[in-house]
């Protein structure tokens, strides 16, 4: 079941669009509703479709309108009542169970959590743009041999290799303009915006790790 269906559901009436699978919120007068409500609504009604699939095989199972119309012409309403019957019988009428649609929203808002809290760690790992990022090397061997001249043995030549480079700091502020009402212009020292964005991400980041349930992150770790 689509994302758009599962809103139609929590928020009738609501104005939004989704955007390259990403949802943006127009209505000012609804609360948007949560990725992880989001979430447990699709799995609601992907439940219920599942339940009700016993619909459409039993319309498929029918004979036509005409065809029943003739039955029931030649043969009588009894004959006709045991055909339909045949295919309730066939095919019989499903009802949701409670526990298996709450497991299955458990489930689905498990996956979420899951899925977030990996975005989040992965995003904390990043290095932060204000303190850049130090060389990383290794030293491996070239797998060519030569002699030691002290010793007189043959040994591994070894080289190093860059793992990760070296990402400087970016400049902690940056010159901003303002203009008057008169157009005079005042120019004022403001932090970096890259930095300023860097920090938000990580901080919100780090609120999805802080709120994530034990459970989650112990999956997470066992991957």
């Amino acid at each position: 079941m689509s994302m758009e269906k599962a809103l139609l559901e929590l928020v009738p009436g609501a104005e939004w669009i989704v955007k390259n699978d990403k949802l943006v919120w127009l209505s000012e007068d609804h609360d948007q509703p949560s990725e992880e409500d989001i979430a447990q609504k699709v799995a609601e009604l992907d439940y219920i479709k599942e339940v009700e699939s016993y619909k459409d095989v039993r319309r498929e199972a029918y004979p036509s309108s005409g065809d029943q119309f003739d039955k029931i012409f030649h043969e009588g309403i009894d004959a006709w009542k045991a055909d339909v019957q045949a295919v309730k019988d066939a095919h019989p009428k499903a009802v949701i169970d409670n526990d298996t649609l709450e497991a299955r929203k458990s489930q689905a808002l498990f996956d979420i959590q899951l899925k977030k809290y990996s975005n989040a760690v992965e995003r904390l790992a990043q290095y932060e743009v204000a303190v850049g990022r130090a060389e990383v090397t290794e030293t491996v061997s070239t797998e060519e041999v030569e002699r030691n001249e002290e010793t007189g043995e043959l040994e591994n030549i070894m080289t190093t290799v860059v793992l990760v480079s070296a990402i400087d700091p970016v400049v902690s502020t940056v010159t901003s303009v303002s203009y008057d009402e008169e157009g005079n212009p005042t120019t004022s020292e403001i932090e970096n915006p890259t930095i300023t964005k860097d920090s938000e991400e990580r901080a919100e980041a780090q609120a999805v790790v802080d709120a994530t349930p034990s459970e989650v992150v112990d999956a997470y770790n066992a991957l």
